[in-house]
């Protein structure tokens, strides 16, 4: 009964609370270019990043999201192109991201703004074996116990950066591509359809001597139909190698996170989700890790420190 319980909590708060469909990350201030295509290139590096999120510990079927990706700029840093692989599943949901990411920066003051966009594909896996059924007979069982299908996606950002300030506003899925589930094809099928995601960031680094640096960030995040939520986040970083933070979420998460830079290739990041609402009672909390490489290009000179 336990069990049931805990699938029905994580279905409701998945697909009710949240009202998301892609990965949600807590490390978004250490890797932008999951929530915005226009940041590709802007690290003056050919970059490289892995993602690993193990959400709502100690759940059944709960979130666990993986992502590759790797981004650089080209024609002296007037465009940029990047390259993702997202993997995120939850319950009998396999949901696989393979995308594109084209860039072009102009000089706007004393920053660069960047236009971006992105296109791909949704790989979908339904395996419904990972469903305890009550009743074998179950009607629903005559399709199949795996479902595969595949929908196009395309994303449109904006992004603005100098040194010490950023600004963001991103589109997900424009063309809110449908699918059957069960036909396992394309369809007008509103309760199968990729919704619109609209994400605004924001970020501020402040200086406070050759010691310490103070950065509050915020990310808003709107779903078509759904409820925005957003992420408060102020971190401090010491002699330019340590990070540490705080951030408060709107779904009652209040998240730790971590970042250490030994020197101007290496990221490494970690982050802690604590729910301190009802779901508390049902899970662990949620790990995110970040490691991230920077391989700098000849002649080409590399921000440092970097903030964002």
């Amino acid at each position: 009964m336990k069990r049931i319980i805990q699938y029905l909590i994580l279905l409701l708060v998945a697909n009710t609370t949240f009202a998301q469909q892609d990965p949600q990350y807590s490390l978004y201030m250490f890797n932008t270019l999951g929530v915005n295509p226009a940041y590709a290139g802007s690290r003056d590096a050919l970059s490289f990043g892995l993602v690993h999120r193990n959400q709502w510990i100690g759940m059944p079927g709960a979130p666990v999201t993986n992502a590759l990706f790797a981004h650089m700029p080209l024609k002296n840093n007037k465009m940029g192109v990047g390259l993702e692989i997202t993997n995120d599943n939850i319950g009998p949901k396999s949901q696989n991201y393979f995308n594109v990411d084209y860039a072009y920066k102009i000089k706007a003051g004393k920053g660069k703004l960047a236009f971006g966009i992105r296109a791909g594909v949704i790989a979908f896996i339904y395996d419904w074996n990972k469903i305890e059924y009550k009743n074998e007979q179950d009607g629903f069982l005559q399709y199949a116990y795996t479902s595969n299908f595949t929908v196009p996606n395309f994303d449109f950002g904006m992004y603005y950066n100098t040194t010490t300030f950023y600004a963001g506003l991103a589109f997900a899925h424009l063309n809110k591509a449908s699918y059957d589930v069960l036909t396992q094809q394309l369809s007008d099928s509103v309760s199968s359809r990729m919704y619109r995601h609209s994400t605004f960031t924001i970020g501020k680094a402040f200086v406070l001597n050759n010691k310490w640096t103070l950065r509050p960030s915020m990310l808003l995040r709107a779903v078509e139909g759904g409820i925005a939520n957003i992420d408060l986040n102020i971190s401090a970083m010491y002699n330019q190698k340590i990070w540490a933070g705080i951030s408060l979420r709107s779904t009652e998460d209040v998240v730790l996170t971590l970042e250490f830079v030994p020197n101007k290739k290496i990221r490494i990041g970690y982050s802690y989700d604590y729910n301190t609402g009802k779901l508390r009672t049902y899970t662990g909390g949620t790990h995110e890790i970040f490691l991230g490489y920077d391989l700098q290009f000849k002649n080409v000179k590399m921000t440092s420190p970097r903030y964002f």
